[in-house]
């Protein structure tokens, strides 16, 4: 599991440095780092990253906490809006950060390309919560979407409340804590599914498409089927299943070995209905016309006995 530490490194500003220094100090003061699992390296506080994994991994199959929060535009949202009907990517990220975040959002955005190749984009939404509050508002979110050139219809840039980030981040297993240079956090993204159950914690600051694509692909699979537009569903769900990862392009394409088999087996299978549907008429067929002779043929026998014998002459 790769954590996220903001370290002094060249061209990075005395601004920057301050504006790290006193997020951290802002979050310490407010209390928002209660129950973090905290060890320390040198006297300076770093992430306990063994109970970090054990409290993210124990947080699978629980229902994420429904928290309002409001989008890049200011407006109020629930958190449950963005998983009804669908399974949800969620991501937390600070947007001082200046190094760790912004890699690992991008890396999210090349996945969610490859992703959406396969599932398409109306089959799954994306979040990116701002944990650092309140320096982590509206007006920071919908800059740090635009920074990095997100305009995905189905992905959105949220910001909570100040007194919501500590049970919200508990529900979601996700761990931090403060430090002089920022904040050292769990990397990864969270898979939920359409009831708002964590289906899937996946580790990582480069994440690819295949190790979000499997969990997405199994909930979107196991999914029931809607009452109406069923055909489309089960095209859709035929298209996903034909798809394979290629680690060279980092994308879904078409497997056409797959697609051959299935056209293969679905035509044998139309045949052997043929068949068997032709084979049946022909017995039909056969039955009623030896239904229609039998009677005919007592008839003849019967008027073949009663005749007289002529004798002969």
């Amino acid at each position: 599991m790769r954590l996220c530490a903001e370290s002094a490194r060249p061209g990075r500003t005395l601004a920057q440095f301050a504006a790290a220094g006193w997020f951290a100090f802002a979050a310490l003061l407010g209390g928002l780092l209660v129950a973090v699992p905290t060890a320390f390296a040198d006297g300076v506080p770093a992430l306990d990253e063994r109970e970090a994994l054990r409290l993210a991994n124990a947080a699978v199959g629980q229902r994420i906490p429904d928290v309002a929060l409001r989008d890049r535009q200011g407006r109020p949202v629930r958190l449950s809006s963005y998983h009804q009907g669908k399974p949800l990517l969620v991501s937390f990220i600070y947007t001082g950060c200046f190094q760790i975040c912004p890699t690992q959002t991008r890396a999210l955005l090349e996945a969610v390309r490859g992703l959406e190749k396969r599932a398409g984009e109306s089959q799954f939404n994306i979040v990116s919560i701002g944990f650092n509050q309140p320096f982590d508002g509206p007006d920071e979110m919908r800059a740090f979407a635009a920074q990095h050139r997100i305009h995905h219809a189905n992905w959105d840039f949220l910001s909570p409340a100040r007194e919501s980030v500590e049970p919200l981040t508990r529900g979601f297993g996700f761990s931090y804590v403060a430090t002089p240079a920022g904040f050292d956090h769990v990397l990864g993204v969270t898979v939920v599914d359409a009831s708002g159950r964590i289906h899937a914690q996946v580790f990582g600051d480069k994440l690819r498409a295949d190790q979000l694509g499997e969990p997405l692909r199994q909930l979107l699979l196991d999914m029931p089927l809607p009452a109406q537009n069923r055909i489309a569903a089960v095209v859709e769900r035929v298209r996903i299943l034909c798809t394979v990862y290629d680690p060279d392009t980092g994308t879904y394409r078409y497997d056409v070995k797959l697609i051959l088999e299935l056209i293969g087996g679905a035509l044998f299978f139309v045949t052997v209905l043929v068949y068997l549907g032709l084979e049946w008429l022909r017995q039909r067929r056969a039955r009623r016309s030896a239904a229609l002779l039998s009677p005919a043929l007592m008839a003849g026998g019967a008027g073949g006995a009663g005749a007289p014998c002529q004798p002969a002459r």
